[in-house]
């Protein structure tokens, strides 16, 4: 009866170290699949940050400043998106991205957001006198 406590003893052990290992093991493969981000990606995230920019000044008013505040990166079959703060009190949703299509989505939460949709969309191309701050500048 001692020889089977004993045996008991070790196997809930060693399925408690096991258990423990895999676990750890798991963090470090999920620490391995971290976005990097190579000088690509970066110039094509600041080409989409720019877009998405220009909307956002073509349709709401008064837009002075915008920064690019979390990015997360897309799977397979599931498109990039990026939160913008548009002067400094006007928090937006993530908008996605890089699904094919030049639309945007611009989803907030009323008590976060205070811009004022223009009535007539502009055309403008420029960012000139908008402060942005992008994302990898941060």
């Amino acid at each position: 009866m001692k020889i089977y406590k004993s045996l008991l003893i070790f196997f809930i052990t060693f399925i408690c170290l096991g258990n423990i290992t895999a676990c750890s093991q798991s963090k470090t493969a999920e620490k391995k699949f971290d976005f990097i981000m190579t000088a690509e990606d970066k110039k094509r995230l600041h080409k989409e940050e720019e877009k998405i920019a220009l909307y956002l000044v073509n349709h709401y008013e008064d837009v002075k400043k915008i920064k690019f505040d979390k990015f997360h990166r897309g799977g397979f079959g599931i498109a990039d998106s990026i939160s913008v703060i548009v002067n400094d009190d006007s928090y937006i949703k993530p908008i996605i991205f890089n699904d094919g299509s030049e639309r945007y989505s611009v989803d907030y939460d009323p008590s976060d957001f205070h811009l004022i949709k223009k009535k007539n969309s502009t055309e403008l191309t420029s960012l000139d006198g908008i402060e942005v701050i992008y994302y990898e500048e941060k």
